[in-house]
């Protein structure tokens, strides 16, 4: 059976593959879909501007991965309110690594059996 925490590891795994088709199918269908990632200018609201905000972060020449350390999770129904912490992976092509750490937070819906986003954000805390 899914769980609300397997939306943050279905789109970290998306991430880690720069697989946008992967992690588009992360959200719900429609339009009514929002991402809002660490850099200024990483915020997408719509399935257009998602598909070109994620196509833009996976042409980057490293991929991106996190592992949830922590977890809180307000499941109301088919929806949920996630938040995690996490410790960030970001792999460059060349193959150097560095890590970072990173919380993923927002609200999942259960959708055909899978959780999925609605509104999805990343973010590195100071």
């Amino acid at each position: 059976m899914s769980e609300p925490l397997d939306a943050v590891r279905d789109l970290s795994a998306a991430f880690a593959a720069r697989d946008l088709d992967a992690a588009l199918a992360c959200f719900v269908p429609g339009e009514c879909v929002g991402y809002a990632g660490s850099e200024r200018g990483e915020t997408a609201n719509g399935r257009d501007a998602l598909t070109a905000l994620l196509g833009k972060v996976f042409r980057r020449a490293e991929a991106y991965a996190w592992k949830v350390t922590a977890a809180t999770v307000h499941r109301h129904g088919d929806q949920a309110y996630v938040f995690t912490e996490a410790e960030g992976e970001v792999r460059a092509d060349t193959g150097v690594a560095d890590e970072f750490a990173y919380r993923v937070s927002g609200l999942v819906e259960l959708v055909d059996g899978r959780w999925r986003w609605r509104h999805c954000q990343g973010g590195e805390p100071t």
